[in-house]
């Protein structure tokens, strides 16, 4: 999904420029990457977790309205997300300091990540929980 700043770049002007159809014939591809643009890939459900999602974003060299604009959606990312913190795949020990670039989001928190919940993961051996 394409997260558009339209005080940067128009509705229309994204649908024109950054809007193509899909290569198989059904639905649309989104640019994810050009000024005022950023992208969220959906988290998808594992078979005993909740596999991660992101946001991420590349800014245009020398375009400051869209590096403002990621600084203040990453901002809110990290405001409204939950830390989450590493648990060992083999012993379920759980690390004492939250990860720098993981945040759950609260609703992925309330049904995943919690103590006697399934985990939150970022591969085969990358687990996390919400609760320390």
């Amino acid at each position: 999904m394409t997260l558009v700043d339209t005080s940067i770049i128009s509705e229309n002007a994204f649908h024109r420029d950054y809007v193509v159809p899909h290569p198989s014939g059904r639905g649309w591809a989104y640019a994810i990457v050009g000024a005022g643009l950023a992208s969220l890939v959906r988290s998808r459900s594992e078979d005993d977790g909740v596999r991660n999602g992101e946001v991420r974003a590349s800014v245009p060299a020398g375009d400051g309205r869209t590096a403002d604009y990621v600084r203040e959606l990453m901002s809110v990312v990290r405001a409204e997300g939950m830390s989450v913190f590493a648990v060992d795949p083999r012993t379920k020990s759980i690390a004492r300091r939250a990860e720098r670039n993981f945040v759950a989001w609260p609703d992925a928190a309330s049904r995943f990540g919690g103590k006697d919940a399934p985990l939150l993961t970022n591969g085969p051996t990358a687990w996390f929980t919400v609760e320390r």
